[in-house]
């Protein structure tokens, strides 16, 4: 009896402080950023000025073995590595289309191989297929070790973005947010761009570029403790980002939105209501007249 009067009042004070903008605010800017998982609080120029923000107790950034090891730790199979997303839908349409003719896929933030593993239940390689995943050392680490557990024609490892030369499809999923530079800024690199780009689950909005601070919460799943990892997460400007990559000669073919939002405590105006994602091709050059 006692619990559940306890547990009563304890919705009824969560429902009046939810209904209050002021309090929920500090609600979730205090209380529940430090123990919840895909929170977010502050609003930064820069990479620079969120890491300074960062707890000196805190951990920051995807690039440990707590995150990546789970696979290994608790012996997964492909059926957990390899897991289908609803969200990845529309990437792997394109990719269905796109292997008619292509067959190097270059995966920035691509892990530990989930989407490889995932899409091939659907989709048919091509024979001579190369997939290269492009991530942090902790993550291509575990990468490597899945590789001696499991068949996986064509996939590969690298830490290093310039090994994206040469490659016919680039894919990014839930990536751009963590990356300082921007897509155009990486894809400005390479002597010979990729001829198809898919992006996916990126947050958007219509104002100014900023950086906040997620909360990743990372799960050591040996010594069954969570460790609170602080790291920055940029929101672009949708209408700037679609110019930034049509001025390096590509044409958006088609984009989408997932029901995802990043709420700011304190910034109505930083709201994001949405992630998207875009399939962008490289525009064919015509030919110069011999005169």
């Amino acid at each position: 009896m006692v619990n559940k009067i306890v547990n009563s009042s304890k919705r009824i004070l969560r429902g009046f402080v939810e209904n209050a903008p002021i309090l929920r605010d500090f609600y979730y800017y205090h209380w529940l950023f430090p123990i919840n998982p895909n929170l977010y609080r502050g609003v930064f120029r820069s990479f620079a000025e969120a890491s300074a923000a960062v707890p000196a107790s805190n951990p920051s950034g995807y690039n440990y073995d707590e995150i990546h090891n789970l696979s290994l730790n608790q012996n997964f199979g492909l059926d957990e590595i390899g897991k289908f997303k609803q969200i990845d839908y529309p990437i792997l349409v394109w990719l269905g289309e796109i292997f008619k003719d292509r067959s190097t896929v270059f995966d920035l933030g691509g892990n530990t191989g989930n989407s490889y593993y995932a899409y091939r239940k659907y989709l048919s390689y091509p024979p001579a297929m190369q997939w290269l995943i492009c991530d942090v050392p902790a993550a291509v680490k575990v990468g490597n070790e899945l590789l001696k557990k499991f068949s996986s024609p064509g996939l590969s490892y690298t830490t290093n973005i310039a090994d994206a030369e040469g490659f016919d499809i680039f894919i990014t999923c839930g990536t751009l947010q963590y990356l300082e530079s921007s897509l155009s800024e990486l894809l400005s690199q390479l002597q010979s761009k990729p001829q198809h780009l898919i992006i996916n689950h990126v947050p958007f909005y219509n104002g100014e570029e900023y950086v906040t601070l997620q909360n990743l919460l990372i799960v050591d799943s040996v010594n069954k403790t969570q460790i609170a990892s602080y790291t920055p997460y940029k929101i672009q400007n949708r209408t700037n980002f679609i110019d930034s990559i049509e001025k390096l000669g590509y044409e958006l073919a088609d984009n989408w939105q997932q029901n995802r939002t990043c709420y700011i405590p304190f910034e109505p105006k930083r709201f994001v209501d949405a992630y998207h994602g875009f399939y962008f091709r490289l525009k064919i050059q015509p030919l110069h007249k011999i005169t």
